[in-house]
């Protein structure tokens, strides 16, 4: 299969062919000295699919032709790519010079489902931006309606024991998904509806088609309030903008937008149409282990040869990818992921733990109020444990008529956390199993997300990959944002200059 250089973008090519011998190498060559050779699955029948999109990233896709068969191929070319296998490539930017420059506006976000991170390029490199009003570089994903204009951020944690039925967060943990596929947080305090529309069937379709939407119900300034998950995430993305824009001194219409690594087709879609609501005019989707390597080796030799594992624990989901580097490419082969691991869940623990504890030994019944005032001192002794052996809940906080405090050990926190541990480790594993890979064949481990600076994740790491090389940066939740700042940059400058990523 020949692509000509002057086809037009973005381009998408499949076709079959049976193996006629025991190879099971793919080389794709992209100049004379530049090609690449990968490993194909035991498959006799193979589909393989070349996409290229606008960036001029392509990604190989392949699957067992009598696994989809004929009705799914005809799918395959009016939409989505299969995802049985999956193999993704990218080329490292080269690393020139990050400056200051009218003529290029980097802007990398991390929408991240309990932070949000955004970074653009200045003259000392690639910086994040305040986006806090309190002058914080990570924003809160919480978004409040409780007044006339909507507020995000901080300012909405610090409210919501007295606005809680207004407010939305963890919106990241339910945009693009089925009804049936959001796992229902009790400290939500909004609901999510299931909208459901029929399109009449035409000759084409024997049965009506069913459009499943979501939406989220809460209580705004106005009353009972409908808004699609987009709908909120476009808040953020707005005052991202707005932000990102103060700090720069000019409009801004480009961003790259990060994206886990497994978000589905409507989940990625969702996230463009948010992006579209705020005032984003282009918008690049980077998958946020491809981002976060990018930012690992900004001001790093790149391993070639090596076999890196990319761990990202954020507030809301588990991203675990496997990368082969070889001639300054970047190769997924194999990720897997857990929209339902995060911070969040080891949040969840400390609040039944105290809450248990409040009204076992001093009868105090959680209203509203107090719901909430929890849930944010957890958040906080949550983040202590992390430095320090015992924390205390200081229970007056809580009820003014209680005046004791209740101790916690970062090993009694540890020992609670066991059931997610295991999901963890069984996440990691299953990105081993795919590619029939063993813990010793791994060279580096790269920690991505806040949740990473408890111990107790770099320990399970260590545990399972006892001889790798460990490694996570200062700031493991603004790695993201850098990566997809930097990769902006590049994009910036490869139109600047008409040159090709190829």
């Amino acid at each position: 299969m020949r692509v000509d250089p002057v086809e037009a973008l973005p381009y998408k090519k499949a076709f079959k062919f049976e193996r006629t011998n025991d190879v099971n190498i793919l080389e794709a060559v992209f100049s004379q000295k530049d090609k690449e050779c990968i490993s194909l699955p035991n498959f006799e029948k193979v589909l393989l699919v070349l996409s290229i999109d606008v960036n001029s990233i392509y990604s190989i896709q392949y699957a067992n032709v009598t696994d989809v068969g004929d009705c799914e191929l005809a799918k395959l070319n009016l939409k989505s790519p299969i995802t049985i296998s999956i193999t993704d490539i990218y080329t490292f930017p080269n690393k020139n010079l990050i400056k200051d420059s009218v003529e290029i506006n980097a802007v990398g976000i991390d929408l991240g489902t309990t932070r949000c991170c955004a970074a653009v390029n200045r003259k000392n490199g690639i910086n994040t931006v305040a986006l806090d009003n309190k002058g914080e570089r990570l924003l809160p994903s919480y978004v409040a309606f409780d007044e006339k204009h909507e507020k995000c951020g901080q300012i909405v944690i610090d409210r919501l024991r007295n606005y809680a039925k207004s407010s939305i967060f963890d919106v990241k943990r339910i945009i693009g998904k089925r009804f049936n596929d959001v796992k229902i947080d009790n400290s939500w305090p909004f609901t999510v509806n299931e909208l459901i529309t029929l399109e009449p069937k035409t000759k084409y379709c024997v049965e009506d088609e069913r459009e499943e939407n979501l939406l989220i119900k809460f209580i705004s300034s106005t009353g009972l309030t409908l808004k699609y998950p987009e709908e909120i995430s476009a808040v953020l993305l707005k005052h991202i903008k707005e932000k990102v824009e103060e700090f720069q001194g000019k409009k801004l219409t480009e961003a790259v937008i990060t994206v886990p690594a497994a978000f589905n087709e409507n989940q990625n879609q969702a996230t463009l149409e948010a992006a579209y609501i705020a005032g984003w005019k282009t918008i690049h989707l980077l998958p946020e282990p491809v981002a976060a390597a990018f930012a690992y080796f900004i001001n790093r030799p790149i391993p070639n040869n090596s076999t890196l594992l990319l761990f990202d624990l954020g507030g809301g989901t588990l991203d675990v990818c496997i990368f082969k580097i070889q001639n300054n490419q970047l190769q997924i082969i194999s990720k897997t992921g857990d929209s339902n691991t995060g911070g969040r869940d080891f949040d969840n623990l400390l609040i039944k733990y105290f809450e248990k504890k409040l009204n076992k030994y001093y009868k105090i019944e959680l209203d509203q109020s107090k719901k909430y005032k929890l849930m944010i001192k957890c958040q906080n002794i949550k983040e202590n444990l992390s430095i320090l052996q015992e924390d205390l809940l200081d229970a007056e906080e809580i009820d003014s008529l209680c005046e004791e405090n209740i101790s916690i050990t970062r090993n009694q926190f540890e020992a609670m956390s066991e059931e997610i541990l295991c999901r963890i480790r069984f996440v990691t594993e299953v990105a081993l199993e795919k590619i029939d890979y063993e813990p010793n064949q791994i060279d580096k481990i790269l920690l991505v997300g806040g949740s990473c600076r408890m111990p107790m994740i770099p320990n399970l790491l260590k545990e399972i990959f006892p001889y790798s090389d460990h490694i996570c940066e200062e700031h493991p939740d603004e790695v993201v944002a850098v990566g997809a700042a930097y990769y902006s940059y590049y994009l910036n400058q490869k139109d600047k200059n008409n040159c090709s990523i190829m």
